[in-house]
């Protein structure tokens, strides 16, 4: 009986040594700061809801759009540019498999950079995000892991007859390509 509670306290004690020497060396994807994380990558944007929709009438007809990639000016020609962030804040754009016309496969396209913490993406002059605003974008609460970029912006719907203007947020999500 004795040499089973001394046989049991050996076992007891070398698991809690064990665990103690394991290495604990942190993963090094959730060390990386988000900016590396954004310019190791290029981004193809997969999802862009509008909270709340849009909703707009065009002669009789009302029309509600939840997505973006709902609005019929978006081509399909569009849906898979790739989006890259360099590491000199400047842009690229990737027009993918499918081109739109004769423009080049990979094109610059404006410029970007961090703001609070690495929370905000400031976005401007780009022919990309100029849907949402020529000028400049900023996608706001921005989470990146190693497989995709979340953020949401404010967005304002210009209806292209009656001017009547409609504002929404846009909640992206971009995946790692």
């Amino acid at each position: 009986m004795k040499f089973t509670k001394i046989f049991i306290s050996l076992i007891v004690v070398s698991v809690f040594l064990l665990n103690a020497c394991k290495d604990k060396t942190p993963n090094p994807s959730s060390t990386k700061t988000n900016t590396q994380k954004l310019v190791a990558s290029n981004w193809l944007l997969t999802k862009a809801t509008f909270v709340p929709p849009i909703v707009t009438t065009i002669g009789t007809q009302n029309f509600t759009f939840n997505e973006l990639f709902e609005i019929p000016l978006i081509e399909d020609c569009q849906k898979d540019n790739l989006i890259i962030f360099n590491a000199d804040s400047s842009m690229t754009i990737d027009n993918g498999a499918l081109k739109c016309g004769t423009e080049p496969q990979t094109a610059k396209d404006g410029n970007w950079r961090f703001t609070n913490n690495e929370t905000q993406i400031e976005i401007t002059n780009s022919a990309y995000f100029s849907l949402i605003n020529a000028n400049k974008v900023i996608i706001d609460q921005v989470v990146i892991t190693d497989t995709e970029m979340k953020g949401v912006t404010d967005y304002v719907f210009t209806n292209p007859i009656t001017q009547v203007e409609t504002t929404s947020k846009i909640n992206f999500t971009f995946t790692k390509k």
